[in-house]
């Protein structure tokens, strides 16, 4: 429980939020029977025991499509924390309670069903505010974001999916947009991770269950998402109308992180009686801890951990793939790649565009460094990119200058850099304008350079150094490791190529 979440109870009163025993959310009520279904379905013990219970936001608004599930999903959720002790559950539909005095009372976020441009307020929204719908909306966007990076959960049932296509970090926040439901009917599942902690609750690597099923359009990808439940195209029909994807890949759930917040997602949850589904309820159970920060689970996203397709740029024996200044940088007698003070820059013999990084790296105490991409050896300062590597840890919060930063152009959405003569884990993923930085699980980079518009402005109005707009630098170049003087090891080093290169 976060330490203010007392200070706000008194606002949930006053405004009739706690969820009654039996609700209704006026586009479908919870029967008796179906109550009882759901009581008896919900799991009687957490995954993982707390000492307090979490308290969680249930947000069943929908401006679009009314499903008749979302108050059989805010039921559900309340039942499963009051049946496990995890956590307790609050449902609402007024947007107030997602400006940030209010959200930071909660440790989680359930988007319930919702549908439509929820995070833009009505006429009737805004006699409760001052000042313009595009300023409140502003407030709230940055609301939603701040609590996750800041370490709230995020959770999302459904159509939770099905919302917000003008908001593009929501999106990528969610893990993808909907792209239409080829299948309302029984289909197969498949467990994609068995030994996943998260798929502990089945007991087969594929199952049958009858809902709506969706298919996703951009920005779902599994370079950022960890996808743990998938359609089975091999028994399931797939000679149904509007299937638009080309590629077999029907996630069903996913997770991942976005600063020190998680998120889970799954789809299923369209029709009622998926909330009278033991097994569901256990595996959505599991997903609320894993988001809540209770429960932990490896979220690296699938092609991150998917070993194909990877290339080698350095294991400790060689440094053929790298051009440097001869004496500059070597590799030491624990087959780690490091440098000598005032040996320069390091490059890949090839250009990169669109790939996947994943490396280590060990600063030393005052150390200052950084990993160049996409960047013009001649002229790395403006040529191309730069994730800075730094001795900054436990500074909260980080600059655009501190570690995990793009430099001098978007902070790190977390800092969780370890000490230095610690090793540290980073991946970098480039796709196209959207660049993503996971250090040592944390997503602390989710960026789309398209936003950089304009030379010597950041989208949030500061300045930065570059003479070049952002999304104008090039999308190819080299790859290349800094010395600024104190050293900087490196191991582990591979790449995996994305597309045409």
């Amino acid at each position: 429980m976060k330490a203010n979440a007392m200070l706000f109870r008194p606002l949930w009163l006053v405004l009739g939020l706690i969820l009654v025993s039996v609700p209704s959310t006026g586009w479908g009520q919870v029967t008796p029977e179906q109550a009882e279904r759901i009581r008896e379905a919900a799991p009687d013990r957490p995954r993982v025991a707390v000492d307090q219970p979490r308290k969680l936001l249930v947000w069943s608004r929908s401006i679009g499509f009314q499903h008749s599930s979302i108050p059989h999903g805010a039921f559900a959720t309340k039942v499963m924390g009051e049946k496990t002790g995890a956590w307790e559950a609050t449902e609402t539909t007024d947007i107030r309670m997602l400006l940030p005095e209010n959200l930071h009372g909660f440790d989680g976020l359930v988007i319930n069903n919702t549908t439509g441009d929820w995070i833009t307020p009505r006429d009737t929204d805004m006699e409760s505010f001052e000042g313009s719908k595009q300023e409140v909306e502003a407030k709230l966007r940055k609301s939603v974001l701040d609590f996750v990076a800041g370490g709230g959960g995020l959770i999302g049932y459904h159509s939770a999916t099905d919302s917000n296509y003008h908001w593009e970090e929501f999106g990528r926040l969610m893990g993808g947009y909907f792209n239409a439901h080829p299948w309302h009917e029984e289909i197969g599942v498949v467990v994609q991770e068995p030994d996943h902690v998260l798929s502990d609750v089945f007991t087969a690597d594929r199952f049958r269950i009858t809902d709506e099923i969706y298919q996703f359009k951009e920005p779902y990808s599994r370079q950022r998402l960890r996808v743990l439940k998938t359609l089975d195209t091999e028994t399931s029909n797939m000679d149904k109308r509007d299937i638009r994807r080309d590629d077999g890949d029907f996630a069903i759930s996913w997770i991942r992180t976005y600063g020190k917040g998680r998120v889970f997602y799954g789809s299923l949850g369209h029709r009622e009686e998926i909330f009278w589904n033991p097994q569901i309820m256990r595996y959505y159970r599991d997903g609320i801890q894993y988001a809540l920060g209770d429960l932990d689970a490896d979220a690296l996203p699938s092609d991150v951990v998917d070993p194909s397709g990877y290339q080698t740029l350095f294991d400790g024996s060689s440094l053929d793939a790298w051009t440097f200044p001869e004496g500059s940088w070597g590799i030491d007698d624990d087959g780690q790649l490091g440098l000598a003070k005032g040996g320069g820059y390091i490059w890949t013999d090839q250009t990169h565009g669109d790939f996947i990084l994943d490396l280590e790296f060990k600063v030393s105490a005052g150390c200052n460094s950084g990993v160049f991409f996409r960047t013009d050896p001649s002229n790395p300062v403006q040529g191309g990119f730069e994730i800075q590597l730094m001795d900054t840890a436990g500074k909260d919060p980080a600059g655009k200058h501190d570690c995990g930063a793009l430099y001098d152009a978007a902070a790190p959405l977390s800092n969780p850099m370890r000490a230095a003569g610690e090793w540290n884990r980073m991946v970098l993923t480039c796709d196209g304008p959207l660049v993503q930085v996971i250090l040592n699980g944390q997503v602390i980079q989710d960026v789309n350079l398209d936003r950089w518009d304009t030379a010597g402005r950041n989208p949030d109005g500061s300045g930065n150094k570059f003479t070049t707009a952002l999304k104008d630098l090039p999308r190819t170049g080299k790859i290349g490791f800094q010395d600024y003087g104190n050293p900087i090891w490196f191991r582990n080093i591979r790449i995996k190529p994305l597309g045409q290169e």
